[in-house]
């Protein structure tokens, strides 16, 4: 198989099921029955995994620095797979308890690896010759991001966490060690990225926010110095302009970070539209649909360095790893970067200059051979040279089910070989129903709005019934019918034939299929949050949270805090009464998300006059209950 470069210079793969492996459903199917008497299209075999796969999160592959071995950590099954990327074997299979959901992996230099446990709430520490655990150290509620720091003057090395839960953790690197510093931030943190000049006083820490793409800057005194975006975007086909979004991973350049984003239509989109597929997003079209791919780059102080409509990655769906190589590629003279598109099969591979030079929504991106190779990647590395053997440079990329590495050669994208990794079966329709249309190419799946199960934080712009977030899908919403913010969507069924199919332009599904999403979705946990910490604070909230003077306790009861209704809250049409369960993670709040911050709903022109009797509270009193609801 060979590739060459088409006039974007920007290689691109489509990772289809045939090649790589026979990647197929369950022979034995669960049932037929078409949905709202409109036949199912293609093979609609439905299976329903024993174990539930978590939501697709990405980025959970390391190519060790000598490019030999690779830690993969696999969330669908709760384990740690170091593979020798010379002999192709599996070295160690590490277990973990069950929800651990391992994610990011990092090497520190002294040949350890360490992996954030997404579920976990720690950091665990293996030995990469042994496979052996050195430790496993609880860290905060619910990390997400790592990286490795070893000053070049005094000090130990150390494990810099990012938490979604807001915290800031480092904790020396070698398996005794303990915190060293905690700095709390905003909540939900993705990624971390030291920069500066190597000493200890000299550190800069640049920190990414998943939902908003939002980059903080920290000093080596752990305070804000500076916040950056990535560049907006404006198609020059359809005039739609994009806001950037959903930071899915964000890793160090030479120079600062570069991170590999959504981007979310700003313009109005249509609700109900007569034709279906008024979301947009035909396989080869991404400037109509209401998300794009993108790669954005910022300096060393989190500033972005990418003029307006650059860094578009073309139809790519959930772009949810991105890597640069450690070194020049021989053959190409300069470092590359590789990308991959989880909903869509594809890696791409070019270098960090094609991408600011041009955007692939804007151009014809596929023009030139594609290589169908394999089924749903999840994270994608570099492997160096091997200066033993003289073999050239490789791409590895991760397969979520079975699970495997591909390994590719990064001049070419040459196919060299795969690498099973055993384990059990994680096939499940519902997981697969989230995060693609199985039937039909497109760039829009329920993750793109609803990454990892939650939400994008997207205020949208409907043309029949004007602003509306996105809702957040955490804690199990299937048994909160009528669906959708203005309770219009009588049940699921509906809402799938409704959103799924007239909007989002999917095929129709068997009933089978409709429940196998239906119970994927019930099972999406909440994040967990924090200790508070001024707990008499949360106790005088909780108290006028549920006085009967302010009120907040009529509509928000229950164990999901809501009673399910559609209210007037004085802000026109009657909405849904969302759960505050887990609110601290869903800002911006409020149906048409007018509040930055839970203070901010607080504010009459955000609130609503009817939404609860605030009048007479004091200042005190409403950071109250702010800090109540950010303990739920």
């Amino acid at each position: 198989m060979s590739m060459h470069m088409h006039r974007l210079s920007f290689l691109s793969v489509l990772l289809g099921a045939a090649a790589l492996v026979g990647c197929e459903e369950d022979p034995t199917p669960i049932g037929p029955g078409p949905i709202g008497g409109s036949p199912p299209t293609g093979n609609q075999e439905t299976t329903i995994s024993p174990v539930r796969p978590p939501a697709i999160s990405g980025g959970t592959l390391m190519v060790t620095s000598n490019g030999l071995r690779a830690v993969a950590a696999d969330p669908d099954r709760d384990r740690i797979v170091i593979v020798d990327l010379q002999s192709d074997d599996v070295l160690a299979t590490i277990p973990l308890e069950a929800g651990a959901e391992p994610g990011r992996v990092v090497e520190d230099s002294q040949g350890r690896a360490h992996v954030a446990l997404r579920g976990g709430g720690g950091v665990v520490t293996l030995d990469l010759q042994t496979g052996e655990v050195l430790a496993e150290r609880a860290v905060c509620t619910a990390p997400r991001g790592v990286a490795t720091f070893k000053p070049t003057d005094e000090g130990a090395e150390t494990l810099i966490v990012a938490c979604a839960s807001g915290e800031l953790v480092e904790l020396e690197a070698a398996p005794t060690g303990g915190v060293v510093e905690k700095i709390l931030l905003e909540p939900d943190l993705r990624d971390v990225v030291v920069t500066g000049d190597g000493t200890r006083a000299g550190r800069r820490l640049l920190v990414s926010s998943f939902r908003s793409a939002t980059v903080q800057a920290i000093d080596s005194d752990g305070a804000v110095i500076n916040s950056g975006k990535p560049s907006g975007y404006e198609n020059v086909f359809t005039l739609q302009r994009f806001a950037p979004n959903v930071a899915w991973r964000m890793v160090p350049t030479p120079d600062g970070a570069a991170m590999i984003h959504q981007r979310a239509s700003l313009g109005e989109v249509e609700i109900a539209p007569e034709d279906p597929g008024g979301y947009g997003g035909q396989v080869f079209d991404c400037g109509s649909t209401i998300t794009n791919a993108a790669v954005s780059r910022f300096d060393s102080l989190g500033n972005p360095t990418m003029p307006e409509n650059r860094g578009g990655l073309g139809p790519v769906l959930l772009p949810v790893d991105i890597a640069i190589s450690d070194q020049p590629d021989p053959s190409w003279g300069t470092r590359l970067v590789a990308a991959i598109g989880a909903g869509s099969d594809q890696l791409m591979i070019g270098t960090l200059e094609q991408i600011e030079g041009t955007d692939a929504c804007d151009d014809n991106f596929f023009e030139g051979p594609v290589a169908f190779v394999g089924p749903e990647p999840i994270a994608v590395d570099f492997g160096n040279a091997d200066p033993i053997s003289g073999e050239p440079p490789v791409v590895v990329v991760q397969i979520r089910e079975p699970a495997m590495l591909a390994v590719f050669d990064s001049a070419t994208l040459v196919w060299k070989k795969q690498i099973a990794l055993g384990g059990a079966a994680r096939i499940d329709s519902g997981h697969k129903l989230f995060h693609r249309n199985p039937e039909l190419p497109t760039t829009i799946s329920c993750a793109s709005c609803h990454p990892e199960g939650g939400d994008d934080s997207h205020t949208w712009s409907f043309t029949e019934i004007g602003g509306r977030r996105t809702q957040s899908l955490r804690g199990d919403v299937t048994d909160t019918a009528p669906f959708h913010w203005d309770g219009d969507l009588e049940d699921f069924s509906h809402l799938m034939s409704t959103v799924f199919v007239d909007r989002m332009g999917g095929v129709p599904q068997t009933d089978a299929r409709v429940d196998a999403l239906n119970t994927w979705i019930a099972k999406i946990p909440n994040i967990d949050t924090p200790e508070p910490a001024d707990s008499e604070a949360v106790a005088r909230g909780k108290a006028l949270f549920e006085s009967e003077a302010v009120g907040c306790a009529t509509c928000h009861s229950g164990a999901r805090l809501s009673n399910n209704t559609s209210t007037p809250i004085g802000k026109g049409k009657a909405t849904q009464v969302p759960s505050l369960v887990g609110i601290r993670y869903r800002a911006p709040f409020m149906h048409d998300g007018c509040a930055k911050t839970l203070a901010d709903r607080f504010d009459p022109t955000c609130g609503g006059t009817d939404h609860g009797e605030i009048d007479g509270l004091d200042a005190g009193q409403l950071d109250d209950l702010v800090k109540y609801m950010e303990s739920l």
